[in-house]
């Protein structure tokens, strides 16, 4: 009995020692030093702040216009660059109807966005093309917005010749996938002085209209691109001004969609290259 008890410890024994060396290697191995050619490094991609949209549908005879104007307008002084208005008036709506061609601030553009989207009323407006959204809720619209982080950014860079432009827009892809997107170009002009019909609904003969949009400068929804990872790629657009606007007043605008969602926008105002 004593006999087996010694035999039974000595077997014991040599597999604890059995262990221990086990664990000795693994530790050793482990904690051999890579070089660091050979380590897997994960590649850390940059983030940008998300621009907001608000599209704004109004109109010269809409008496509640004003105010969302006036909404839009201490958005845009508080998030300062990071929101971006365009004013739509679409001519499908008889409250965008002046009677003046000089007065006329609708373009086809703004019809197919107004149709496309069903605006029920104006004044109303699209959060980031895709969230509607009366004026009233617009600041906790752009308050969700702006939380939001984009896996690409924009930005464009103007040049000129007398009337014409010539566009490149810069989109970086700074997300983990291959981004497929459609990339929007729009023309808007600001300080345009006409009469619009008030709140007390009187007619203020001087009012300053701004950010309306007076063209499309690529197709209504825009130009399909393709970014590789951690790449950028840029796209060369030449335009000629419309003869009825003030150049120095005019804004290029640039939307990056992704699945009916404006996922990153930046404006360009051409005061900075027109004098």
């Amino acid at each position: 009995m004593v006999k087996k008890m010694v035999q039974n410890s000595s077997k014991w024994f040599k597999m604890v020692q059995y262990c221990s060396v086990l664990l000795l290697t693994i530790l050793v191995v482990a904690c051999e030093v890579i070089p660091e050619n050979d380590r897997l490094i994960p590649i850390e991609m940059e983030e940008a702040d998300r621009t907001t949209l608000i599209v704004e549908f109004s109109g010269l005879q809409c008496n509640n216009c004003p105010n969302a104007a006036s909404v839009a307008h201490d958005l845009q002084e508080y998030y300062g660059e990071k929101l971006v208005v365009v004013e739509m008036h679409p001519a499908s709506n008889s409250l965008t109807q002046a009677g003046r061609p000089e007065w006329d601030y609708t373009c086809p553009e703004s019809d197919e966005y107004y149709k496309h989207w069903q605006v029920p009323f104006l004044p109303y407006g699209v959060i980031n093309m895709s969230q509607s959204a009366e004026y009233q809720t617009w600041g906790t619209a752009c308050q969700q917005s702006a939380k939001m982080i984009a896996p690409v950014n924009l930005t464009h860079a103007v040049h000129t010749d007398a009337s014409t432009l010539q566009i490149e827009a810069t989109i970086e892809n700074l997300s983990y996938d291959i981004m497929s997107l459609e990339y929007i170009a729009w023309l808007t002009e600001d300080s345009i002085v006409g009469p619009q019909i008030m709140p007390n609904k009187k007619t203020n003969k001087e009012y300053v209209h701004n950010h309306i949009l007076r063209d499309a400068i690529t197709s209504t929804w825009g130009t399909p691109v393709t970014v590789a990872v951690g790449e950028s790629t840029d796209i060369a657009l030449t335009y000629t001004l419309p003869e009825n606007v003030v150049a120095n007043n005019c804004n290029i605008v640039g939307v990056l969609m992704k699945d009916g969602t404006a996922i990153q926008v930046n404006e360009y105002k051409l005061k900075n290259i027109i004098k």
